[in-house]
């Protein structure tokens, strides 16, 4: 338990969580689970509650971090123990037995939000109209690049979900531009424009980069994260606990402080 407050204390700045402690097995020092998880919800929280969960269990976490595809894929094949995707994602393995019923658990929503560099104003977003007219006051919002058919090695699901953003029709008139290398944040680090559209949990690396806010839920980017237990996983108990671990109330404010709601989202 000291061990999880203290991360929420490191990442947040709680003091006292109430947390619920999964006793570890006798002989746990030796085992080992395997959760595959894709980079927003890897960087969403899922690094801080997987090394609390080694040292409170002494079970060795291998994280398998990759694309949607791939976790897919370690799920229908059971390469891992547990599993994390967008609930979309996840209904779809679900669909062909890939998932232990009865395993799957909500992690929350995960927004995309608006950057701006440290020192800049920060506008108000917290509407869908406000939001729009913070981004037609700009001089240049940055964005992911979206090469490719949506979901391929060349557009990712979040970079497609941002980059067609400034497609809709409301959005007209707003300068903006994709990242030259890396996705929007990166480029806004680098003084190359003065707003930028990226996951909460990206901007949140960036010392020179303030997270303004969320953006406002009307124009649907976002991706709402499950987790589950494969039917094929090998150590199917240790993956249950493993979920549990993580989507215990005491995790709220680690998720939360990297721009996911446990609150909100599919189940």
């Amino acid at each position: 338990m000291r061990i999880l407050q203290a991360a929420l204390r490191a990442a947040v700045g709680f003091t006292a969580v109430a947390l619920l402690v999964l006793p570890a097995p006798a002989h746990a020092q030796t085992r080992e689970v395997i959760v595959a998880t894709p980079g927003f919800t890897n960087n969403g929280g899922l690094d801080i509650i997987t090394k609390a969960f080694e040292a409170e269990t002494g079970i060795k976490v291998i994280v398998k971090s990759g694309g949607m595809e791939q976790v897919m894929a370690n799920a229908t094949d059971g390469a891992a123990d547990a599993v994390f995707l967008p609930a979309d994602h996840m209904d779809e393995v679900t669909a062909k037995g890939a998932i232990k019923a009865g395993t799957r658990k909500r992690i929350g929503r995960s927004y995309q939000g608006l950057a701006v560099r440290k020192g800049s104003r920060i506008p108000d977003i917290s509407t869908k109209e406000k939001f729009i007219a913070a981004l037609k006051s700009a001089n240049l919002v940055l964005h992911s690049r979206c090469n490719g058919t949506p979901g391929s090695a060349g557009c990712s699901r979040t970079s497609y979900m941002l980059s067609s953003l400034f497609d809709l029709p409301e959005l007209a008139g707003v300068k903006h531009a994709p990242s030259l290398y890396g996705e929007g944040g990166d480029a806004l680090a680098r003084n190359e424009g003065d707003m930028a559209v990226q996951n909460i949990s990206q901007i949140l690396k960036w010392d020179n980069l303030v997270v303004v806010g969320p953006i406002p839920e009307e124009f649907g980017r976002y991706l709402d994260a499950v987790a589950a237990v494969p039917a094929k996983a090998k150590n199917q108990a240790l993956g249950e606990q493993f979920i549990a671990y993580a989507t215990q109330p005491g995790t709220f404010p680690i998720w939360h402080s990297r721009g996911i709601d446990p609150r909100k989202g599919a189940k």
